[in-house]
């Protein structure tokens, strides 16, 4: 029995020597003024096999926590690149997969879907979370989903808002999907759930010159067990943006409009001088 005990702490103490590190996902949204616009998803994994060197932690940046090198290739059967085929495969039709990217020893995921309105946002928002086995759209109430009020005239006024929760929730058919389908888990040993291969690293949106983001970045001063230095990622819980955009086309129908009333009125004074 004691043995046993010995060979499973050892298994873990090897395994925190050599962890593997979540999946960064980035979510970014450019609206127009008519509400059309482009979401992109853009996901991030260290892969180990692109470096000759062990990958420092990122949580752990000057090795002396013993958190031990990123190690994420080996948990994946067909490694990191299989996470490309398998969005290929998988993704909806009105998503875009893009070729897979490398840079350093970080391997990029990208994928996006354009929309022709928010009206049509909304219709791929609601698929995207109705393809997870775990959730749909009726979970949400009216605070958590998105939404985009548009005021003025002259000046026409766009105000999104959406909760993290959706924005995760649209994540999940892709998360859920590559956990249970190339993931080994015989080799995850229990330490690593679904949980943990993903974390929305970075968020923003963009309404003209208006703007929202929220970036990953280290905290050398934040709590972290019995050490101090961490990855913070995206905490807000709710996100609201406004931009405004110049309306030319009512500007050019006003002035047509007076145009025209001129010219009639000139005439008709014209016809009476008569």
């Amino acid at each position: 029995m004691k043995k046993l005990l010995a060979l499973v702490v050892l298994l873990a103490f090897a395994f925190v020597l050599n962890a593997c590190w979540p999946g960064e996902i980035s979510v970014t949204t450019e609206f127009n003024a008519d509400g059309s616009g482009t979401r992109y998803i853009i996901l991030e994994v260290m892969d180990d096999t692109l470096s000759t060197e062990p990958i420092t932690n990122p949580d752990d940046p000057e090795g002396t926590e013993g958190k031990g090198a990123v190690l994420n290739d080996k948990h994946i059967d067909g490694g990191v690149i299989a996470i490309q085929t398998w969005l290929e495969e998988n993704a909806p039709d009105f998503i875009t997969v893009h070729d897979a990217t490398v840079d350093g020893y970080v391997r990029t995921f990208t994928m996006s879907y354009e929309f022709s309105s928010f009206e049509d946002f909304l219709d791929k928002y609601e698929t995207l979370v109705n393809l997870s086995p775990n959730l749909s759209w009726d979970d949400f109430d009216a605070t958590e989903l998105p939404t985009l009020e548009v005021t003025g005239s002259f000046t026409k006024t766009l105000t999104f808002k959406e909760s993290k929760a959706i924005v995760d929730a649209s994540l999940d058919w892709a998360i859920d999907g590559i956990y249970n389908s190339i993931y080994n888990e015989a080799d995850l040993a229990g330490f690593v759930t679904k949980a943990d291969i993903s974390v929305l690293a970075n968020y923003s949106v963009t309404i003209n010159e208006g703007s929202v983001e929220e970036l990953r970045t280290y905290d050398a001063a934040a709590a972290d067990g019995d050490f101090t230095g961490k990855v913070i990622f995206v905490e807000s819980e709710n996100f609201e943006v406004t931009g405004e955009f110049f309306n030319t086309t009512l500007l050019i129908i006003v002035i047509l409009g007076v145009a025209v009333v001129g010219v009639g009125g000139f005439f008709v004074f014209k016809k009476i001088k008569k």
